[in-house]
């Protein structure tokens, strides 16, 4: 019985460090295609198209609201092509409680954090670390899946792949954590 618990502590610890390594690689990944793939937003916005022709009222090329159509729907584009710009610059970084998660300090505290708790879980093993890691391990689950939809709809499949990944690799740990808790204590 002790054996099967070595087991399933080894398998846990085993599969946070894994999720770890992996999580780090899906940031590089992430952070290497998207400054070399994704265009300023000075590229995405269409140029605004200046009449060089003084406006006259009263002219038959002017419609009723003083300006030619031509004029109008590259005014229109301009200013439509501003604001998704604007939009797409604000909506490219998530937040979560408007903390950026991808900020490096917290990237690097996630994986120390991770690769603490495999640590322990290996080395000591006792009931309230395995609870502990199972938290950790289920709420880096969480935060794995809003990823994996983030990156889904900014067409990132190759990070949206690695963080699934990261995610069954951290609903696994935890699965084996609760084998490890539910486990009969010695009397």
């Amino acid at each position: 019985m002790t054996r099967d618990l070595g087991r399933l502590r080894t398998a846990m610890a085993t599969l946070l460090l894994a999720s770890a390594l992996l999580f780090g690689l899906g940031i590089l990944i992430e952070r290497g295609t998207s400054s070399a793939g994704t265009p300023p937003v000075e590229a995405t916005s269409p140029p605004v198209a200046a009449s060089a022709a003084p406006h006259v009222e009263g002219s038959s090329e002017a419609g009723e609201a003083g300006a030619s159509p031509a004029a109008e729907a590259s005014a229109t584009t301009g200013e439509a092509g501003e604001s998704s710009g604007a939009h797409t610059e604000t909506t490219s970084t998530e937040s979560i409680f408007g903390i950026d998660p991808e900020a490096p300090p917290l990237v690097a505290l996630a994986v120390i954090l991770s690769l603490l708790a495999a640590f322990l879980v290996w080395r000591d093993g006792r009931r309230s670390v395995v609870i502990g890691a199972i938290v950790v391990a289920l709420g880096f689950a969480a935060l794995d899946l809003l990823e994996v939809s983030h990156q889904t709809r900014e067409g990132r499949t190759l990070v949206a792949i690695i963080a699934g990944l990261v995610a069954v690799g951290h609903l696994l740990a935890a699965g084996f954590g609760i084998a490890i808790v539910r486990r009969p204590t010695k009397v």
